[in-house]
């Protein structure tokens, strides 16, 4: 799945595909470097806090070269961000902060 470097279960590939929706609303891909903790579990889903890049859709298959290579420099040091959940009810929200 892009943004991930590693396998993941099928219950967080379920969350991150939500991560990926909130970054297409933003007209960008987000690419994980770390989970930040806050973890929950349902019984479909399970996630944290991630932290990464949220990198705008035009310059996503320039960062995806360097960054499979872990060479992200400081130039991309400003796409660096947050990705929060909420839940709100039943459904989970994810911002990026």
């Amino acid at each position: 799945m892009r943004g991930l470097k590693t396998q993941e279960s099928e219950k967080f590939n379920k969350f991150f595909v939500m991560v990926q929706k909130a970054a297409q609303n933003k007209n960008a891909v987000f690419f994980l470097e770390a989970g930040d903790g806050r973890d929950f579990e349902t019984s479909k889903m399970e996630g944290e806090d991630l932290q990464g890049w949220l990198i705008p859709n035009n310059q996503a298959d320039e960062f995806e070269s360097i960054w499979r290579k872990n060479e992200v420099s400081e130039k991309w040091e400003d796409f660096f961000c947050f990705a929060v959940w909420r839940k709100r009810g039943e459904r989970f929200e994810i911002s990026f902060e």
